[in-house]
């Protein structure tokens, strides 16, 4: 039986997707304490880059992505493309494990091994996704409400806490002006609103179809105002020069919470949160990983297919890069634009427009 999800599943799997790593960082530190204007900028421009991925599946509404280019291109350019989405999809999970690897051993298990972190984290993953989309799907639905109320709960006691707001740090608001803004932001684009990409696996299991554009336009919306509300928040508090330079600015931003004598370094506990978002992202990064495998390969065993693609991402997480700092220059200097670019928004876009041409000439 064809697994299904619904519309506020696949709303909450959406969010979760680009919040659960986006929340962390202070992106695109160049366009500087402007980031909150090109952050729902780009929010604007996802949703039209969705209506892309919607358009094309809408010519295939039983086909995912990775079924649908070889009909699109051919049996085997499309083949190779179906192959870099899901190489694509397992090696994004390998970034996003590193980053909860490194988050974890830095600030909570200080002297745990990191593979024994990444280990205990990648058991849990895979055993999530072997039971399959529905199973991600409903624990998702807690995982949003537990994220959203988090965020609003930290932004209440950073606001109780004396002297933790600097509001002047908002301040000039666009003295570059917009479209150096905007042009000095374009990576937001590729991050975190590019990886809506992996949601295209999921568009045929969505039960309510007729939903599906408005559940789009609205997570897009929804997930660019609080990244804003987020990257605000450390302007507000750290100042966007110490936010930039800092690998996880929203746990110094945590740090600064000090309520009475009681309520301080809440850091720790917010982690388990943060590690809560982390836990969804790798999951659904992974199953569709695993998904377009059984898809395009016709893997039947999905037990060990999962157990398998578990430990190359557990292993390609540890091996891609000597230290946090070049993970993250890597990330940022080469996958964003070589990798996210082309494929969240140049092969479906160029697809779309084959897609026509060919429709035109058999005409």
């Amino acid at each position: 039986m064809k697994e299904k999800i619904t519309s506020y599943e696949f709303l909450a799997i959406m969010f979760l997707l680009g919040y659960g790593t986006a929340s962390l960082f202070f992106l695109t530190p160049d366009t500087k304490n402007d980031i909150w204007i090109a952050m729902l900028f780009y929010a604007l421009v996802s949703i039209i880059i969705q209506m892309i991925y919607i358009n094309l599946f809408n010519k295939y509404p039983e086909d995912s992505i990775v079924t649908y280019l070889p009909k699109v291109y051919g049996k085997y350019i499309g083949f190779i493309l179906s192959v870099i989405y899901i190489w694509f999809f397992a090696y994004d999970a390998a970034r996003d494990l590193r980053d909860f690897t490194e988050l974890t051993t830095s600030f909570a298990l200080i002297r745990m091994p990191m593979y024994i972190t990444a280990s205990v984290f990648m058991i849990v993953i895979t055993y999530s996704v072997y039971k399959g989309i529905e199973n991600i799907g409903n624990m998702a639905q807690i995982g949003f409400i537990i994220i959203v109320f988090s965020s609003i709960l930290i932004f209440i006691l950073l606001f109780m806490t004396k002297g933790a707001f600097k509001f002047y740090n908002v301040y000039p608001i666009l003295h570059m002006g917009f479209i150096k803004v905007i042009s000095k932001g374009w990576k937001l684009s590729t991050f975190p609103y590019g990886e809506f990409i992996t949601m295209t696996m999921l568009y045929p299991f969505l039960m309510q179809k007729n939903k599906l554009k408005k559940t789009v336009i609205f997570t897009s919306i929804l997930e660019g105002v609080f990244l804003a509300i987020n990257n605000i928040l450390f302007i507000v508090t750290l100042g966007y020069e110490f936010a930039s330079s800092n690998d996880y600015p929203l746990l110094e931003t945590l740090r600064l919470v000090h309520i009475g004598d009681f309520l301080n370094r809440l850091d720790i506990i917010f982690i388990v949160v943060l590690m809560l978002g982390g836990f969804f992202k790798i999951s659904v990064l992974m199953y569709v990983s695993a998904l377009g495998i059984s898809q395009v390969f016709k893997v039947k065993n999905w037990g060990l297919l999962c157990t398998i693609l578990g430990v190359l991402v557990l292993i390609t997480s540890l091996i891609i890069a000597r230290n946090n700092s070049e993970h993250i220059n890597t990330g940022w200097n080469f996958v964003l634009p070589y990798v996210n670019l082309p494929i969240g928004i140049i092969i479906p876009g160029i697809t779309l427009i084959v897609y026509y041409l060919k429709r035109l000439i058999k005409v």
